[in-house]
């Protein structure tokens, strides 16, 4: 890399380069290792570290080479992890991890370790490219190059999400973005081809055991069973069966009967409850059309399959044979279910869960899985009151452990009281279990010694939707990780420190960045329940933050945003606000209205506290060590995160309120220091203090 000044377009270029590596890593590392897919931001917590220790280093000798060396090891690590198994400490983790379902190809290999290295080959590649990026906006006046820095985030972000809607594989990215930056950013002749030669390797992923396709949520293979049906694997693991009803051989025969009389318990529920079958059925989680065969076979009139994913939804249309979703008694809809299931203002007799459990996360700032909200109190008490009276709803569920048959159990009895059934099954393809719920049948119940057996389990809800965990817990694994955080924290400060002790302790940098995270994740979340679990909102939440962002920094380079004390003020009012409103009210106002509210409960905290980051930005001397440390604090932020799964969801916005206190403090409590020291060269400072080497140690 060069330090000649640059042009300012320079400065988007690496950011929006930075943005989609990081976001094509974060689905790429995932869905082709799959233990890694339970630690839901481990890519992101790496990349903001490489970034901030790229930052940090700003004027030190460059670490170009770490690039193209992260690159490398990140491609072994997918090569060689590809169908590793982790058994240690798993089930903490998250349910399905216990089991090994890749035999004969997986690799044991603790859980921690595995973590631990592809966190260090994914920060690597950042560090180089934090180091670039604080070089190109060192160049330019403080704010003008961090408006340039979100625009170009803005603009990665976009770019991104276009190609994951045109099914674009993001190992594409290592290669187009290497391609460019040996064009445009790298020098040297030898490092044009060290970039290009690491972005090259990840072409050898196009290679798939399978024919395979990259939806908005999963990294999806199908395989044509001939006379048996379609099997898809999603991010590694198996995911569905669409069963061929129209074969005639043995083996396939006796399966279909086996499944037909599984599916259709639910359908014999009600019509011994109604004496007639049900007409009009709503299947959520439609997948490959199993659930909507079984309808049709029923004898349904009107069916509406909802199915999150395009790319499995679009499978079933094209190879089951049966062609369900071509019949014209079926409707289907590309929607959340949970959403769905709020918005719809129609009546059904059955509605049925297809097995949702997902094998994917919806976001990497947040512990949310696609089926998070679907399984909770609130989200079936929607679910009755779309069902008509004695009308009646079925889960299918596949479970291994007693905790997690009272966890669903417990969960639909807080929703449907006694009218509650569950079945367990000895065969257990596809699925072993089935929990029933009846609306105004009090003649509905189950024995008391299922009751007994079944009903004290703890219920999911909105605010802890955590069905896979045995209780509110964190990990032992992710107290290892949060301790291995606060050591690389230590590092970084003991880095600044070192390199430039005059450069203050940016503390207050420190905590912006651990409060922004923490408070992006808790609005995705919110967003998340309110329009839905899926790709497009996510995209449009992270675009309208980022645009808040650069908003927020125009408005303090033109000298008309809020002073620095009542934006720390505004601040603490709109997080108070978010954790006290009652968020069921945005449920019972018209579409305008609820956007409107959700552009001020999320927005103003936003624009507030990007506008502090901002005003306190401007006065900085340098670039590169508060934006460094703002960016480890963003990743302490995001193993913070973790503490939901202990506390709730909710209850975040408290420890968000806590940081940004502390920000706001420390900003008060060491201004002066800070611009003591803010003003004394290194040189000056061993002058004062000879005999300490560093003396802000």
């Amino acid at each position: 890399m060069t330090d000649s000044k640059a042009p300012a377009w320079h400065i988007a270029l690496i950011s929006a380069s930075i943005l989609i590596l990081e976001l094509a890593f974060i689905r790429l590392i995932p869905a082709e290792v799959r233990a890694i897919s339970y630690f839901t931001n481990l890519i992101l917590i790496a990349a903001f570290f490489g970034m901030g220790v790229g930052c940090i280093c700003q004027k030190q000798k460059s670490l170009s080479w770490a690039l193209p060396l992260g690159l490398g090891l990140i491609f072994l690590f997918i090569m060689v992890g590809r169908g590793i198994v982790i058994y240690e400490e798993a089930a903490a983790v998250h349910y399905w991890l216990q089991y090994a379902n890749i035999k004969g190809e997986a690799t044991t290999f603790p859980l921690f370790p595995a973590a631990a290295i592809i966190f260090i080959c994914s920060a690597m590649p950042f560090v180089a490219m934090g180091q670039s990026l604080a070089r190109a906006m060192d160049q330019y006046p403080r704010l003008g190059a961090y408006g340039w820095d979100i625009a170009g985030s803005l603009a990665g972000t976009l770019i991104f999400v276009g190609s994951s809607l045109l099914s674009i594989p993001p190992w594409v990215w290592p290669p187009v973005l290497m391609l460019l930056w040996a064009l445009v950013l790298v020098p040297a002749k030898l490092n044009k081809l060290m970039y290009l030669a690491s972005g090259v390797l990840f072409l050898i992923l196009s290679q798939t055991p399978y024919p395979s396709d990259w939806s908005p949520y999963y990294y999806t293979q199908h395989d044509i069973e001939e006379g048996r049906g379609i099997r898809v694997w999603v991010n590694s693991s198996f995911h569905q069966f669409g069963i061929d009803f129209k074969s005639t051989e043995p083996s396939s025969v006796e399966m279909q009967e086996l499944m037909k009389k599984k599916w259709s318990y639910p359908y014999q529920l009600y019509q011994t409850l109604n004496g007639a079958p049900p007409k009009k059925v709503l299947i959520l989680g439609a997948g490959t059309g199993n659930d909507v065969n079984i309808a049709l076979l029923n004898g349904a009139e009107e069916i509406t399959a909802v199915e999150i994913d395009p790319v499995i939804l679009s499978l079933g249309k094209e190879h089951n044979t049966n062609n369900p979703y071509g019949n014209e008694r079926v409707k289907t809809i590309v929607d959340d279910g949970r959403h769905y299931v709020r918005t719809s203002k129609e009546k059904y007799d059955l509605i049925l869960f297809g097995t949702l459990d997902s094998l994917t996360l919806l976001n990497n700032q947040a512990n949310l899985r696609l089926e998070s909200y679907v399984y909770t109190v609130e989200s079936l008490e929607d679910v009755r009151s779309l069902l008509t009276e004695r009308g009646v709803v079925g889960i299918y569920y596949s479970v291994f452990k007693p905790w997690l048959y009272k966890r669903l159990y417990s969960t639909v009895r807080e929703a449907f009281g006694d009218s509650t059934r569950i079945k367990t099954l000895d065969n257990g393809f596809l699925f072993n279990t089935i929990i029933v719920g009846a609306k105004g049948a009090p003649e509905f119940k189950d024995e008391t010694t299922t009751v007994e057996a079944y009903g004290q389990g703890l219920v999911v809800t909105d605010d802890w939707p955590f069905i896979y965990l045995e209780h509110p817990t964190i990990a032992p694994v992710y107290i290892k990780l949060f301790g291995v955080v606060a050591f690389l924290i230590l590092c970084a400060f003991i880095l600044l420190r070192k390199l430039h002790p005059a450069t203050g302790l940016h503390s207050n940098f420190l905590a912006l960045g651990m409060g922004f995270t923490l408070m992006e994740s808790s609005a995705i979340v919110r967003l998340s329940l309110v329009f839905g679990n899926t790709w497009s909102v996510n995209a449009v939440v992270f675009s309208s933050v980022l645009l808040t962002i650069f908003l927020a920094n125009l408005a303090v380079m033109k000298k008309i945003s809020p002073s620095l004390r009542l934006s720390w003020i505004g601040l603490i009012v709109f997080i108070l606000v978010n954790y006290f409103f009652p968020i069921h009210t945005l449920f019972e106002v018209d579409i305008v209205a609820r956007v409107a509210l959700c552009v001020l409960l999320i927005g103003l905290p936003v624009f507030f506290a990007a506008v502090c980051f901002s005003t306190l930005f401007e006065k900085e001397t340098v670039t590169g060590y508060p934006l460094g440390i703002n960016l480890i604090g963003a990743m302490a932020g995001g193993m913070i995160e973790y503490t939901s799964m202990l506390t709730g969801l909710r209850s975040v916005w408290l420890i968000v309120l806590g940081i940004y206190l502390l920000a706001w403090a420390s900003t008060e409590v060491f201004k002066k220091s800070e611009n003591l020291v803010g003003r004394l060269d290194e040189s000056q400072v061993q002058s004062l203090l000879p005999s300490c080497k560093n003396p802000l140690l």
